[in-house]
């Protein structure tokens, strides 16, 4: 594990100095409620359906800024939160600086289970840690949770199943020895940011909850029938309605 034990030293940067340092020391400030998409043209969706309001600058995160949207009748804003465990761990502690307390992530797995249809959504209740930002925050750590009441609320409002996922940096070592153990650990598919959403949220205090939708399905054997990616524009944006109506709950 990376973290050092019993580090009680100060970050070289934090967040909030970060913001200031980009951002002018305006006070931005955003709702309490967050909505993040690890999957593209979510965001923007929500702000054309439901009447976002871009903010005049980007989200003043470190990696690779972008828009911010408000969406002021719902008390909820909503964005991009990137690529991969780094990208989402800096989108979580941006947040958090800005005055989020609640996150609803909503992105896509790579299901290698035949529990998990294509394009079916589900409320992951662990993801396992196999991404490095998770590492830099606790001492130890082999799995992390949602927020417990915000995954209930999920379970109770969409009505989707709940199944452990793993977070992986390593997109090209995804091996068939490495599925079948993850399969055996009771997971049914692979993302790159669910993990680290949830540990960072954890470690800052806040609540995070999930909603994947298995944007593909990998070949159990290296005989079987090849990955094909099945992601559409209609399962994109029912599941962005989908995590709308938990954001909308989380708002309440």
């Amino acid at each position: 594990m990376w973290r050092l034990k019993n580090d009680d030293s100060a970050p070289v940067i934090t967040a909030a100095e970060h913001i200031r340092s980009t951002h002018g020391g305006s006070g931005l400030r955003l709702p309490e409620t967050a909505l993040v998409f690890f999957l593209g043209k979510g965001a923007e969706y929500i702000a054309a359906r439901h009447g976002g309001r871009e903010l005049p600058e980007p989200f003043p995160c470190f990696l690779k800024r972008r828009p911010v949207w408000v969406l002021d009748e719902l008390g909820i804003c909503c964005l991009n939160g990137g690529s991969g465990a780094p990208m989402a761990a800096d989108t979580v502690e941006t947040l958090a600086a800005l005055g989020v307390r609640n996150i609803v992530a909503a992105g896509m797995f790579g299901a290698f289970s035949e529990r998990v249809a294509p394009g079916e959504a589900i409320l992951p209740d662990k993801a396992f840690v196999e991404e490095g930002a998770s590492l830099h925050y606790y001492d130890t750590i082999l799995f992390a949770r949602p927020d417990a009441e915000l995954h209930q609320t999920a379970l109770s409002l969409l009505k989707k199943a709940a199944h452990p996922i793993v977070s992986t940096d390593a997109v090209y070592r995804q091996t068939f020895n490495k599925e079948q153990l993850w399969r055996e650990m009771g997971a049914v598919g692979v993302d790159m940011e669910t993990s680290a959403v949830f540990s960072v949220s954890r470690y800052l205090g806040i609540k995070a909850a999930a909603l994947l939708v298995a944007s593909d399905v990998h070949p159990l054997t290296p005989d079987g029938p090849k990955w094909a990616w099945q992601m559409t524009d209609e399962l994109r944006f029912s599941l962005a309605e989908q995590a709308l109506l938990l954001a909308r709950a989380a708002a309440e």
